[in-house]
Parts: structure tokens; sequence; C-alpha cells
């Protein structure tokens, strides 16, 4: 049985005084400062009973192979003994029984440590402390490391013998404490004090005394422990119980190396009284020379003494430290740079700046150059060395920077110009710019309803030809393998993520839309094809394209009889569609089942060039101020006029800047503006100077004859941010009021009615104010055309902007009424009906509706509201003729049921007034 629980053994690990492989039979567990004692192995212990499923198996096969008996005399040993097979533990056990290594705290700083930090604004390490934060896991040699012939054999040694020929031997003996071991037949034989390499020979010359025709084979079991002592200024000094074949560097590992205060340059070995040696770990660390480590033997001390003379390297040096001279007053800079093993590459070779304290009075400061007469400076106790790198100068360079081609340094050279660095214009166009338009040539799915094949993790298995997981970590492989946006079914556009928009203007959540993600998860509005991720899509795939907006009326109609509150609308461009932009069909954010989603446009990859300046800056070598020499690019690179042509000199910044960099005039901006709807030719033209809208839909082709040019939309990217800004602004104080509002309530309540009526009148606020900060402003800029409008001459002549937008539909034949009536819905527009006729086919307003605040939004953009309508000319609001694409909305009265409160809060006090003078006169008439 294997003896030595698992808890011995990790403490035999840790502890670091295991020496070789255990055998069999004994496991002896070294303690510090201690001797070692056997223990059982318990038998609920895992390790244990692992191990024997593990050895005892192996032992019983090698103890049947054993039992053959060998010709001639079989010498048994008095005592029981287990075979040499199998003597070392499993390598799997031994990994069990090693301990996770410990890292030690860091010390504190020294006082030198922290004025050089003062100094430097670092702290510097201890040169070699390092090493020793990280303790070994075992301290004995490794088990697999063979004896050295020059190994003394002592007491508690362990001798495995085999003999095979006219005599068979196969025991291991353990050296008495007298020395002896006890062969049988042979007798005692004296063996402590011989080297390995003598004991075969010395063995087989005693046993050769009674036997003849054999072959002997000595080899080492476990070795015996060693005690030596760790004084001085150790981290761990005592009495350390080690293995034999224990070093002086083994031991100073394993007690955890020196102090900040111990030297690592003079670590003495003492054994009888005598300094055997004075070892430098210097020698070790920087160039791994380990000559001087000397085997240990029972009773050597070993002594660090406290650190010598110090000095510190900082800057640019390749490894800056706090380093221990060998000696005081004999070493110079050049030994000390040595140590610190050199200047890096960056480091200035001119010279260092030596700080030091003058006779222990104060601090001085020295710039010492690095020539053989300054490296041959003698250092003294406390100095610091300080290196400094090179400047980030460059001598004889321009700089050209911006939107160039190839932006960087180059060589400055007498004469230089402008020209010498933009030779031609291919120089000004981006490597951002071709990497874009490159892009643009690759490969789209088309709209097909099929699904590639999945890889394991249900990822269409290829994209572009790249196999999705094999991009690696470059990017250009992963955007190749990346999801194509415009994969049928996957997500497109943007917008809001648990929002399925449809061509009415109707948003719903996915979830209702029947449209899920590939995780499961509510995704972004797709184009109704495939959704590739889903198992069972294929089959449900023509049931879902039709289902789709059957269940977005059903939502719709639900929504508006029971009161539900549909999520809102896609707000990154407005909350409500336009007649223009509903005319179109499909767009990104109004796309139905089964129909396709924009994929192309035209826009500028990169932002044009900007050829009426440039700048030069450059520094005064007399001053140092910075000044700008502005240049117009144009005439330089494109008419090359000379002078324009600056000349360069070294340090100068190019800097070339694009229209996207500074603001230039709308007449040097490249824009592009779309015309979508009834045109000749619908698409994106690029605007030409002085060009306005009429000169533009008239170079166009013009308009078709279903145009309804009354109806028409314009849009203005400028135009919509400054909305935004304003409609910002007002919901801010819109806020402000409802805060100081609902303060003001919380105040003025008197009982908890009030409390509970303040609080939700406060929420309901804040709801509306959440509302209000998603609404998106659309840019729209109404063009006031008359209702009869058909002729290109009736556009104004409006100057043209980057971004903008002209959509003119068809003629609509309809006109909605929406909002507080019987019956929301469109009615085919009749010339000779008004306003009140189309309320009165909706069923007329409905006893939440605020009647007085009625408005009709015009196709054209404008609004006509009750409230400011005349009543002198025919019957008032009612009498009002709609157009084509019209719009009538009736308003909830949201002040309703105020008037019956304040009835009711008036006949309260009446009748508390009433009580009140009743009882006075009951007092008066007593």
């Amino acid at each position: 049985m294997w003896s030595g629980s698992m808890r011995h053994a990790v403490g035999c690990a840790i502890l670091l005084s295991c020496g070789a492989a255990a055998s069999l039979a004994q496991l002896p567990v070294q303690t510090l400062g201690g001797s070692g004692q056997q223990v059982t192995c318990d038998p609920a212990d895992p390790t244990c009973a692992a191990y024997n499923q593990q050895v005892q198996p192996q032992q019983m096969q090698q103890n049947q192979q054993q039992t053959t008996v060998p010709q001639g005399a079989v010498l048994q040993p008095t005592s029981p003994t287990t075979p040499l097979q199998g003597t070392q533990l499993p390598i799997q056990t031994q990994q069990q029984l090693v301990t996770p290594e410990l890292r030690l705290p860091l010390d504190p700083p020294t006082e030198f440590q922290q004025m050089v930090a003062n100094s430097t604004g670092k702290m510097l390490p201890i040169y070699g402390a390092k090493l020793f934060r990280n303790p070994p896991s075992t301290f004995a040699p490794a088990n697999q490391v063979p004896v050295t012939p020059d190994y003394v054999i002592g007491p508690n040694d362990e001798l495995l013998i085999q003999a095979w020929g006219q005599v068979t031997l196969n025991s291991r003996f353990v050296v008495s404490r007298a020395g002896e071991i006890l062969i049988p037949q042979v007798g005692t034989v004296h063996v402590a004090g011989l080297r390995f390499d003598q004991v075969q020979p010395f063995l087989k010359a005693q046993m050769g005394k009674l036997f003849r025709n054999f072959d002997l084979s000595v080899n080492m079991g476990q070795l015996k422990s060693i005690q030596v002592f760790v004084v001085g200024q150790a981290r761990r000094p005592g009495s350390w119980t080690i293995s034999s074949l224990s070093t002086l560097v083994n031991a100073i590992f394993v007690t955890g190396g020196p102090t900040p205060q111990g030297s690592l340059r003079h670590i003495q070995l003492k054994r009888a009284g005598k300094q055997l040696v004075d070892f430098d770990l210097y020698d070790l660390l920087l160039r791994g020379d380990k000559s001087n480590d000397l085997p240990l033997l029972p009773g050597d001390v070993i002594y660090i003494p406290p650190v010598g003379p110090q000095v510190a390297v900082a800057g640019s040096v390749k490894v800056p430290a706090i380093y221990e001279l060998k000696a005081a007053d004999s070493n110079t800079i050049s030994d000390v740079l040595e140590l610190a093993a050199g200047l890096t590459n960056v480091a200035s070779g001119e010279k260092v700046r030596l700080e030091r304290v003058d006779q222990r009075q104060m601090r001085s400061i020295t710039e010492v150059p690095l020539d053989a007469r300054g490296m041959a400076t003698v250092l003294e106790d406390g100095d610091l060395l300080e290196l400094v790198a090179v400047a980030n100068q460059y001598k004889d360079a321009v700089t050209l920077r911006g939107n160039v081609a190839n932006p960087g340094r180059y060589g400055w050279k007498p004469g230089m110009r402008i020209r010498d660095l933009l030779p031609n214009k291919e120089a000004l166009i981006t490597r951002d710019y071709w990497l874009k338009r490159s892009q643009l040539g690759q490969p789209m799915m088309t709209y097909v309803p099929t699904c590639l094949p999945l890889n394991p993790y249900g990822i269409p298995n290829l994209r572009y030809g790249v196999p999705v997981g094999e991009g690696g970590e470059d990017p250009y492989w992963q955007y190749s393998s990346m999801r194509n946006a415009y994969l049928t079914g996957l997500p497109v556009a943007s917008g809001d993520s648990s929002v399925n928009y449809f061509s009415d203007g109707v948003s719903l959540p996915r979830s209702a839309a029947g449209v899920s993600g590939v995780d499961g998860n509510l995704q972004r509005a797709t184009d109704g094809g495939l959704d590739c991720g889903k198992p069972n899509e294929v089959s449900t795939y023509l049931n879902n394209l039709y289902a789709v907006q059957t269940n977005a009326q059903q939502m719709q109609t639900q929504g508006s009889m029971q009161g539900t509150t549909l999520p809102m609308q896609d707000t990154t461009t407005s909350n409500r569609m336009s007649t223009a932009s509903a005319s179109l069909g499909t767009t990104v954010s109004n796309a139905t089942a089964g129909q396709f989603l924009p994929k192309n446009d035209i826009k500028l990859n990169e932002p044009d060039i900007d050829w009426s300046y440039a700048v030069i800056e450059r520094q005064s070598k007399a001053n140092l101020t910075t000044s700008l020499l502005p240049f117009n690019l144009g005439r330089v690179v494109l008419e090359g006029d000379a002078s324009q042509n600056l000349e360069l000199l070294p340090g100068d910044v190019v800097t070339i800047f694009s229209k996207a960099d500074i603001r230039v005039p709308q007449s040097q901006q490249t824009r592009f503006v779309r015309l979508e709807g009834e045109f000749v030719s619908s698409g994106i033209y690029s605007v030409r100077p002085g060009e306005t809208l009429r000169q533009l839909v008239q170079r166009a082709g013009g308009l078709t004859p279903e145009a309804y040019l009354y109806g028409s939309e314009f849009t203005r990217e400028s135009t919509r941010r400054v909305q935004q800004q304003r409609l910002n602004e007002y919901v801010d104080q819109i806020a402000l009021q409802a805060n100081t509002a609902a303060t003001n309530n919380a105040g003025a309540a008197i009982n908890a009615q009030d409390v509970a009526a303040a609080a939700a009148q406060r929420a309901q606020a804040q709801n509306i104010i959440t509302n209000l900060r998603q609404a998106r402003a659309t840019g729209r800029i109404v063009l006031e055309l008359p209702p009869d409008a058909s002729d290109i001459s009736q556009l104004p002549d409006l100057p043209l902007e980057d971004g903008d937008r002209f959509i003119v539909p068809r003629v609509p034949s309809t006109v909605s009424v929406d909002g507080a009536v019987y019956n929301q819905n469109s009615f085919l527009y009749d010339p000779h009906r008004r306003l009140g006729d189309y309320m009165r086919l909706a069923g007329g307003a409905n006893r939440d509706a605020d009647k007085n605040r009625a408005y009709v939004i015009r196709a054209g953009g404008a609004v006509i509201s009750k409230q400011y309508s005349s009543s002198l000319r025919g019957s008032g609001f009612d009498s009002v003729r709609l157009y084509p694409g019209d719009t009538v909305v009736i308003p909830l009265n949201l002040d309703k049921g105020k008037t019956m409160r304040l009835i009711v809060d008036i006949a309260q006090i009446v009748g508390q007034f009433g009580i009140a003078i009743a009882a006075a006169n009951t007092v008066l008439g007593q």
C-alpha cells in the first residue's frame, strides 16, 4: 500500500523537501526544520484510491513476472522489500501533488526607490527581485534527474541493487546510521562516504568473494535529506530540511531570495566555519553563469549580507532598474549601462544626466557626455543615471497630410515646391476612395426564396466565397464574410428594432407581424423574404407573404375600436407619412411583404477636394511662432500657376482639405438631388452651378401627364436640421412647464385624492414628453403651388442644395378622414363634395371629438384650421373645398370632463357655505 496521505504529499511539495521519488513502501514527508515521518495512506482519500487503481495492477503484474525462479542462487532480503519496477509515482499522480504557484506580495519601496520615483516620476524595481516573487512549486530537484557520479553516499540513502547470473538479487537497501547495508549471504557492507561512481565496483568486489560469474547494477532510490541554515537578510530565514541533491541556488530560491535590504552579489556559503564561496547572483541573471553553485551538505550555513552600494538607471535603457554594485568606487558609467543591457534604439547618445547626493548633504545634477571620458566616470552609492530619448524631430523633411493618396513625410531638398509633393491630380485621390469604389462591385444576393446551406452554428456557410469563421482577425476578410445586408429575410435599413413597417403607415411589433430574427429575437424590418434562420420558414413562406398585411389591418381595426395604442411609427424621418411619399409605394420605412426594398443609391464615397484652399503650416526659426501660408490648390495642380506654387522649407506641414473639412459656398459644393415620382426621367441628378429646381426638372424631361404637382413634396436636409433643433427646444420648454406645474400641483394638494390626481397628471405629462422627444422633423418646404398647377413654369426658382429631394406623386383618387370620427377611412374624391360631405360619410364626429379644433392637411403641405377659418363665406368650415390627397383630422377633446368636475366642486363649496350659515343661525338664535 502507498504510504503518505494527500495532505502530507501536498505539504511535501509546498515545502520543497521531497528529495527524489518516494518508494512504494515509504514516502517520507519533510517539514520545515524537521525530519520526515512515515504516515499511511487514507483509503477515503480519492488521490490514494486513484493511485491504488493505477499502480497496484502494475505491481501485481510485475510480481507475477518475478515469480519465475531464475537459474542459480537467489538472495532473499532479510526484511520486506518492494520490487524495483514501478518505484516512481505515476506522472499523473505527481502532477496532482503539485500545488498552484504562490505569488508573494510586493515589498514596500525602499527610501532609495522613493527618491528615484520623486525625481523621475516612475518607480524603478530592484533588479532581480522579481525573480523571487514566484516561489517554485517543489524545492527538491526533479525526480527523474540522475544522481551525479560525485554524489556522496550517506545515512538514509536508498540503494537499488540488482544482480544476475550465478546469483540473483533485486532489492532495496537503506543505509543505516552506521553507514552500512545488510546484503543477504554477504553480510554488512560499509558504504557511507563512498562516491556514487565507487559503489558498484566496491559492492561487486565484496560479493565477488562469495560468488562468481555474475553482473551487478546499483542505482539510487530515495535520497537522504539534509539540514541547512539560511540567515541574514533572507526573506524566509531559518533551518531548512532539503534534498541532498540541492545546491546553493536551490536554497536561495526556496527561501524567497534576499529582501530589498539584502545583497544579491555577495551570498556566502559557509561550512565548518569556513567560507566556501561568495556567490554573485548577477552572474546567473546576466550571463547564465552557474559555475560557483556548489552542492549543499548537512550543517551548511547560507548567509545573505546587507545590500551593497546601489545606483539607479532610468530612461531610455533596455532594463531600467536599481542595480547593486559589486564594490564601492569601482564601477563606471560604462559598467552600469552594461548591467542595464545598454541603450535603447531611440536613446540619445549625446549625454546622460547624473544625479548625486553630495556628501550626504544635498542633491546635485550633472550632465555627463557619453564619450570615452564620460563613460569612465566612477559612480557612487545613491547615484541616479537618466537617459533621454531623441526628439521626434525630422531633419530635412516636410509633411503632407489630409485628402491625399499618400500622406506622410517626404525628404526635403533645396528649391522644393508644392508641385514636387503633388505632381498630378491623381495624388489627391485617397486610398479610401478606391477601396469604397471597389466594394461597389461586390456581388449581392438576388430576391430568390432559397436558403444557403448552414454551418453547425446555424449561419449560412458561404459569403462571397469565404466560409464563415475563416475570416480571421483581418478586417478585410471579416468584411467579406460578414452578413450581407441585402440577403432576403435578413435585417436591412435602419429603424426601431422592435417595429415592422407597412406601406400604409401602420407600425406593428414584429411578433404581431409574424416576423422574427435569426436568433428568435426581434430584429429590424426585412424585405419580406425567407428568414433562413427559422427551420420552418420555407414551408410557411407563402402563408407569411400574405398574412403579414392581414394581421396589420386587423391590428389597426382593433386599435381604433378598442382604443389600443399602437407602437409609434418610424420616427427617424417623420411621425406622419406625406401623401407624396405614400403614393410612391415601397420605401425603406413602409415596405410590405412581397415587395422589394430599395437597394441601390448614389452618393459620394469620399468628399470632394477643396480646390480653392490649402495651407502650409510653418514654424519660424527666429521666434518659433507658427504661421499659415494659404494657396489655391486648383491653380497649382490644374492650371500650373507658378505664383501659387510656393517654396517649401524643412519642417513645413502641407494640409489638403476636402469640402467636408471646411464649409464652402453652395456653388462650389457637389450637390446630388433626387427626383422621384411622376417625372419623365426620375433619378439622382448632379446640380450644375446656379441651377434651380425649375431648371433641373426641365432638364430631367419634365413631368408625366399624371403628375399631381399640387401634392408634391420638397424636402431639404438643412431645413430638417433646423426644424429638429426647433422641435427639441419646444419639447424642452414643454418639459420645463410640465415639471413646474407638477411641483405646484403637488404643493397645493390637500387630500389623498388630489395627490393621486397630481401623480397621474405628472405621469401622463412625462409620457407625452417622451413621445414628443421621439418625433423627427421632415425637412419639408411647402412650395405653395395652386391646386390646378400642372406646368413646370409654376415651380419656384428655388436654389438647390445637396441632399434635396423632390417627389411628385400621381393624382390620388381619395380624401382621408382621420381622428375622432366613427369611421376613419379614405373616400373617393368628388369635386362636388365639400368637407361636411366627407364628414357625413365618415359618420360624423363622435362624442370624444373636439369639433372646434378640426383642421385639414392639404396635399401640398398647408394646414387649414377651423379656429382661424372665416364663416362669412358660405357655410363656414363645413363648406371648405377639398382636393385629392387632402386629409381631414378631428382631434380628441382632452379637456372633456373638467367641466363636470368644476360643477361638482362648486356644488360642494356652496353646500359647505349653507351648512356654515345654518350653524351660525342656530348659535345666534340660542
